[in-house]
């Protein structure tokens, strides 16, 4: 072997050793040029097999094919090694003991002249363990989503028809032909037509939310912050009837109006009390505060109840998260709510915070800007 031959294979040695994967260098000829130490370790080459430059590669592909498992690999092992082309070729192998190797093979070129081949072989069983739980993961949710479809549909279909009955009730009552109604039972009686109005909305995007597709488009309006939040506060009262904490509203009436959708923010807003009621002692305090700006709306719903941990301050808003001073504290609730109201409020350009007070609870921000843009960004 002449002084350019070595120095050849010394350097082909030295690179497949430096190479992460274990690998088999082949002439023109498909004979042996040089395997690396990877390659012996990975293939289990016993210490009597001669892998020494100008080898047959037969020695090798029977050794390999002599660890395989299923023997359609191995008749494809045999086939494909007859002959080497142009094309680049991927192909996974299982093996006796477990394991699965992934081979690589391609031509080597010197410009356009091919010189050889190379074998790139790699153990690739955990990437394959995991590829199969997650494609099982990816069936799972697959047939969640459909129950999800399925329940959606199911639970429209059951809720179309007594809601379409409250709402015709509500109003018939609310009529003049029904009879008079004082102010605080006419109250009540729009109360329930909203109620059930937002229900309605609620149940025909069930199907549309199940499939993941996008929120329902705000119907704009011209919304009174001070009534809006008025609105709520009475109404939580009346569901209390008189008990738990004390609520108390602050809001200016001669604010500038937002351009919003007032069931939407209706929602957002009773979502907001509703979960500051629930954490809050009977004996304590939930105030809804209403402050305008030149171009923006800000209203605060404070309590003095268990507080949100800092670490939480962004999770409480993702669907079905709750804070773990909840869970413990045995308070019901779904871990929805939060997550709707930002949707709304989202919807209308606005953002919710959430902080800690300087004594026990926590203050809720929304910024709601007047002209009521939507956002770019996608929810936290």
């Amino acid at each position: 072997m002449d002084q350019v031959s070595r120095e050849q294979l010394s350097f082909a040695a030295a690179l497949l050793d430096a190479l992460p994967q274990a690998a088999l260098l082949l002439g023109r000829d498909l004979r042996v040029v040089r395997v690396n130490r990877r390659f012996t370790a990975l293939l289990r080459l016993p210490e009597g097999l001669d892998v020494s430059p100008g080898t047959p590669r037969e020695r090798v592909v029977d050794h390999l094919a002599g660890l395989l498992d299923r023997p359609e690999e191995r008749q494809r092992l045999l086939a494909e090694s007859e002959t080497h082309g142009p094309v680049t070729r991927t192909a996974d192998y299982h093996l006796r003991d477990g394991r699965i190797l992934r081979r690589r093979r391609s031509p080597v070129r010197e410009g356009d002249r091919l010189v050889g081949h190379l074998w790139l072989v790699e153990d690739v069983t955990r990437r394959r363990d995991a590829e199969e739980n997650l494609y099982a993961q990816v069936r799972k949710l697959a047939a969640l989503a459909e129950e999800r479809a399925a329940f959606a549909s199911r639970t429209l279909h059951e809720l179309r028809t007594p809601l379409a009955t409250v709402l015709s009730f509500a109003e018939l009552l609310l009529e003049p032909a029904g009879g008079p109604l004082g102010r605080e039972q006419a109250s009540y009686v729009e109360a329930i037509r909203r109620s059930a109005l937002r229900m309605r909305t609620a149940a025909e995007n069930l199907p549309r939310a199940a499939a993941g597709g996008p929120a329902a488009e705000p119907r704009p309006g011209r919304v009174l912050v001070h009534e809006l939040i008025e609105r709520v506060v009475l109404e939580a009262l009346q569901r209390d009837g008189g008990t738990g904490p004390y609520v108390a509203a602050e809001c200016p009436p001669d604010g500038p109006p937002l351009v919003a959708d007032a069931g939407m923010l209706t929602g957002a807003l009773e979502e907001l009390v509703a979960n500051a009621l629930r954490f809050t002692p009977d004996s304590g305090l939930v105030e809804v505060v209403g402050r305008p700006a030149a171009d923006h709306w800000t209203i605060e719903v404070r309590d003095d109840g268990i507080g949100v941990p800092p670490e939480y301050r962004e999770e409480v808003f993702v669907p079905f998260v709750r804070a773990p001073n909840a869970r413990r504290g045995g308070f019901p609730g779904t871990g929805l709510g939060l997550a709707g109201a930002l949707d709304a409020v989202r919807l209308h350009g606005g953002t919710i915070e959430v902080r800690d007070r300087e004594g026990p609870g926590a203050v809720f921000t929304v910024r709601l800007p007047l002209a009521g843009r939507r956002p770019a960004g996608p929810r936290p």
